[in-house]
């Protein structure tokens, strides 16, 4: 972390002190403002961004306590040191309990100030770097970054919106690659517990004999090899939200425990005696049908009614027509800043009318994938049919295949190739004269490269 240097507020009442303290910053290379006036200091602070306040404790106006608390009023997170010829324990312990960052006596040392001061300025970048992951996270999963502009979409978006405040568990279906995690984590940004964890577990991806205990936690000598105590991730999770993936596959041994944690919201760690507080928001979520699991004994019904109380369904991509292209888009913005290649430029038509046809059995993941590989394989300005997977590459026929599309890609097929066909009858009008093509069909060069 790169150490800013801080733009101090200087607030002290003795003229000679103020000036020595204020040329003892200047010296340590510090921005500095000073002022004898604690009623002008506080003016100041609404008008001007600083890092840190130090300040005497017994002024004309007020003392460090009243300065303490007009400042956190005006700046919650600024960081406050109080200085004082006049030291004692009661007053000293009054200051930090009112927020002080340090409490210091007259005279000090100059060595001991800068460290001091240097401390209370990381622990403002510390502050300003959270707020900044906090917002990038929110950023991240707000609804212009989850990629969709299809009916379907809008409806999840405006269903996520309503029920990220509310506490109700969630249950998230689809198919594999449709982006259930990523649903999960937008709930939990816009919810409440936005500072608190969001922990996800995958309810496959642990042997039965150990997800009891990772899940749970355990008391120390709880089995063979539990030298102490372990927090299990539900306890981690508390006051946050809890992801459980492919909740069909959540050991039958284990369901009752997580009912009671639903129920009850408590838990006992293995091993223990005490129920211990757990205060989470359970957000699951599969690609398999869970009524005939219910069905057939693999999941307790009482169980699955309390996971499912809101449902959101995500459609699979081949559903979701109008928002393959803005995907391919995206993902190659993404691919692009990601690798810092700058020479591609957009796909090819006969890539964009694949993309248009092909079934994503993967969904949005494989999309994603493909994109990236043709990223890391084209040489081209744009990319081209040979820079797709094998089983893409298949010839692009003049005609539809009815069979294998809906009304709107066959609508969208027949338009390309009109469009694709006039372009190329200007092109021969205009003797090759890309330029002048351009002029008359009212296109950019990049677009009409792209289409052609």
């Amino acid at each position: 972390m790169k150490t800013k240097i801080p733009k101090i507020l200087l607030i002290d009442d003795e003229p000679e002190f103020l000036a020595a303290s204020h040329k003892m910053l200047q010296r340590f290379k510090y921005e500095c403002i000073a002022t004898e006036d604690a009623d002008l200091g506080l003016r100041m602070l609404t008008d001007m961004d600083f890092d840190l306040v130090i300040s005497d404790f017994l002024m004309p106006s007020m003392d460090g306590v009243q300065l303490l608390k007009a400042v956190h009023k005006l700046k919650p997170n600024l960081p406050v040191i109080i200085i004082t010829a006049y030291g004692s324990i009661d007053r000293a312990v009054a200051c930090m309990q009112a927020g002080a960052f340090d409490f210091i006596e007259k005279p000090f040392e100059s060595d001991h100030f800068k460290i001091v001061i240097d401390k209370a300025n990381s622990y403002t970048q510390l502050l300003n770097e959270r707020d900044h992951l906090l917002e990038q996270l929110e950023s991240r999963y707000q609804f212009e970054n989850i990629i969709g502009k299809s009916d379907a979409m809008l409806r999840i978006f405006d269903m996520v919106a309503s029920v990220a405040e509310s506490d109700a568990n969630i249950l998230i279906t689809g198919e594999s690659g449709t982006g259930k995690e990523l649903i999960a984590r937008s709930i939990h940004t816009r919810s409440k517990r936005k500072t608190n964890p969001f922990v996800p577990v995958n309810c496959g991806a642990f042997p039965d004999n150990l997800f009891e205990s990772e899940i749970f936690g355990y008391e120390k000598g709880a089995f063979t090899g539990a030298n102490q105590r372990k927090i299990g991730l539900l306890e981690y999770a508390n006051s946050g939200s809890f992801f459980l993936d492919e909740i069909c596959e959540l050991p039958i041994g284990i369901q009752s425990k997580l009912l009671r944690v639903l129920q009850d919201r408590e838990l006992r760690r293995l091993g223990g005696h005490d129920l211990v507080h757990v205060d989470v928001r359970i957000i699951s979520a599969t690609n398999r049908n869970l009524q005939e699991f219910v069905a057939k004994g693999h999941l307790r019904e009482d169980l699955y009614y309390r996971l499912n109380v809101i449902n959101i369904h995500l459609p699979p991509l081949r559903e979701r027509q109008e928002d393959i292209r803005l995907l391919a888009s995206h993902f190659l913005n993404q691919g692009l800043e990601k690798t810092g290649k700058k020479n591609i430029e957009d796909f090819s038509a006969d890539v964009l009318q694949i993309f248009d046809t092909y079934h994503w059995p993967g969904n949005v993941r494989e999309l994603e994938n493909v994109v990236e590989r043709a990223i890391a394989l084209t040489k081209s300005r744009f990319i081209e049919v040979s820079d797709l997977p094998i089983h893409l590459q298949k010839p692009v026929s003049d005609e539809p295949r009815f069979d294998e599309v809906t009304l709107q890609q066959a609508k969208r097929q027949a338009m390309d190739k009109v469009e694709k066909d006039f372009l190329l009858y200007l092109l021969r009008k205009h003797a090759g004269n890309v330029t002048h093509l351009a002029e008359e069909a009212g296109m950019t060069r990049r677009n009409l490269y792209r289409v052609l």
